[in-house]
């Protein structure tokens, strides 16, 4: 297949490894891949001086991609309008870079946050019938009046034209795909058949960690952690995270040690708290090299995840879980909705409700009780359904058969299957 992959952000700008992934994932499968995507300028805001602005630019990646990219305003500000326009420039960008750059694909395959990334495969149809597929990383606009980026005021304004464009976009695509189950609900309940719907939950990759590695003395002595039962959480150190409470609650639990490790908005904070709530167990440790950090995960006994409770995050799985999975360690879901039901029903860690400081003293009571053949035995089943439902392996499988799908579906494909077939051969 020739697959026309639309992305706004992708790598050198950091925080693109599975846009990378899918790219990279489905060229090495012998599809022809071709990405559609921005001038890097995530997260400043500013350009990258070996990447200046002009109106067009191609690269040939040294994984067999080849990148299209279309000018945009840079901008990752917190204000509504710059960042709005900076969506806008690249949605109406890319799609003439599309019309008047790129060569036909057989199937588009969106990456859709933001949701405007859409509208180049949606306005290339004028011209090519081509089927598209979306992959739904954030509900709009949901992600947009409902997380605090902009006034109540102005967001009352922007939903109706949001909403429409989105609804717009999934009755364009062939097929939508989902990473959570909450999502797939949601999407039906906006009037998206489900039989459009696919499950597409989002992977990790595991080259920075160290699963067969196991906890010791000797590695948390050498990279300065705690003795105890050691309870680590990795990550962005953010108000969604809801680690405030997390840390209250550990400042109660004498018997475990809880380290956080990451950088963000909220890490001043915590260190006060820590040092407020008198939590000699707590321990902000800041952010540290990436080539360190699976040795630091494999010196863990539970990795924890942690998000605030709202509905919009209630139908999230961040990439955080399948990473943590990939560990091969216990799991402790300071989360609600898909996040902590995913923990539970597969058996693979405990959940408790955030702000709940009884259920995560429960929780932590119970991981500290139980012997290191135990906690090794539930790692396993992490390992295990990493590989199975979360790895690059079976995300791959899940979106060569949605896109294979689309084709199948769409009049170009019906009146030439053996030329599809041919294709996904080569």
């Amino acid at each position: 297949m020739r697959v026309g992959f639309v992305t706004q952000w992708y790598p050198p700008e950091p925080g693109t490894h599975l846009p990378q992934s899918i790219a990279s994932g489905l060229a090495g499968r012998g599809h022809e891949v071709h990405v559609l995507t921005g001038f890097p300028n995530y997260p400043t805001g500013r350009l990258r001086p070996d990447y200046p602005l002009r109106p067009y630019r191609r690269e040939q990646s040294v994984d067999g991609v080849t990148v299209h990219r279309a000018p945009l305003y840079p901008s990752h500000d917190s204000a509504p309008v710059q960042r709005a326009f900076n969506y806008g420039t690249f949605a109406v960008s890319s799609s003439a870079v599309a019309r008047l750059k790129m060569p036909v694909p057989d199937v588009w395959l969106t990456y859709s946050s933001p949701a405007t990334s859409a509208l180049a495969p949606m306005t290339y149809r004028f011209r090519h019938r081509r089927p598209s597929c979306l992959i739904i990383q954030d509900l709009w606009p949901d992600s947009v009046t409902d997380s605090g980026m902009v006034p109540a005021r102005l967001a009352d304004i922007m939903r109706p034209p949001i909403d429409r464009f989105c609804r717009l976009a999934y009755r364009n695509a062939a097929a939508v795909g989902v990473i959570s189950p909450s999502m797939r609900q949601i999407l039906e309940s906006r009037g998206v058949p489900a039989a459009k719907i696919f499950d597409t939950p989002n992977w990790s990759t595991d080259d920075l960690l160290r699963p067969d590695l196991p906890s010791s003395t000797a590695l948390r002595r050498e990279l300065g952690l705690p003795a105890g039962r050691l309870f680590m959480y990795v990550g962005n150190l953010g108000r969604m995270q809801a680690l405030d409470s997390l840390v209250r609650g550990f400042s109660r639990a004498e018997r475990a040690q809880l380290v956080l490790i990451g950088d963000g908005v909220s890490r001043s904070s915590l260190v006060d708290l820590v040092r407020d709530e008198g939590a000699d167990n707590v321990h902000v440790l800041g952010p540290r090299p990436a080539t360190d950090i699976g040795k630091y995960i494999a010196a863990s006994d539970v990795q924890i995840i942690s998000l605030m409770d709202t509905p919009l995050l209630r139908a999230t799985m961040p990439s955080k879980m399948q990473f943590s999975l990939a560990s091969a360690r216990p799991l402790l879901a300071h989360a609600a909705g898909d996040v902590a039901e995913l923990v539970s029903s597969e058996g693979v860690g405990l959940g408790v409700q955030p702000g709940d400081s009884a259920a995560l003293a429960l929780a932590v009571q119970e991981f500290s009780a139980m012997t290191p053949d135990q906690l090794q035995r539930i790692g396993c089943r992490s390992r295990t359904l990493y590989e199975s439902r979360f790895s690059q392996r079976a995300g791959l499988d899940r979106l060569e058969r949605m896109l294979l799908h689309a084709i199948r579906s769409s009049p170009a494909g019906q009146a030439h299957p053996a030329d599809f077939a041919a294709r996904r051969q080569t």
